[in-house]
């Protein structure tokens, strides 16, 4: 009785029978299922929203898709480069729009890694951060600089100290 299905919700989730005894039924390994937990995971969701997508707990979800929580890295590599492939095949048959929309995404998927190596380069070479209150000395000490205040503020760094 409980393997009876009485269609889909809203969402595209089955709906079953109200369950005559304790508990959740058990949670079943199925296809659809598979393919949305890699799909949220290719977005770039964490495995708490992956569940809550599916329906189920995070523990559930690393109990019957850990292969697919495994690939979580990689998926939206792997999404990317399996629809290269679907639009290759489809260029490969003659298919002339095909042919652009795998060039336009190609160049596409070039420019945002392009973008990606600058970015990792300038982040290279920003400056130190420096906290609130050594900005706030550094900043005393530059207007105070060659001003009768200067010998209140204090000492600068590496300067000796008069006895």
């Amino acid at each position: 009785m409980a393997d009876v299905e009485l269609g889909l919700d809203l969402f595209g989730q089955p709906v079953l029978p109200p369950q005559e005894g304790r508990g959740r039924p058990e949670h079943r390994w199925c296809l659809e299922s598979s393919n949305r937990v890699l799909l949220a995971f290719a977005r770039g969701l964490s495995q708490a929203e992956a569940a809550a997508l599916i329906g189920i707990d995070a523990k559930t979800l690393r109990k019957h898709y850990s292969r697919e929580c495994a690939m979580r890295a990689t998926a939206a590599l792997r999404l990317e480069m399996r629809q290269l492939e679907r639009l290759n095949k489809q260029a490969e048959a003659g298919n002339v729009g095909a042919e652009r929309a795998l060039a336009d995404r190609i160049e596409k998927l070039r420019m945002r890694d392009q973008a990606k190596k600058v970015g990792a380069r300038d982040r290279r070479k920003a400056e130190p951060v420096v906290g609130k209150k050594v900005a706030r000395k550094m900043a005393a000490r530059v207007a105070a600089a060659a001003t009768p205040w200067d010998d209140l503020i204090g000492p600068k760094a590496g300067a000796a100290q008069p006895h």
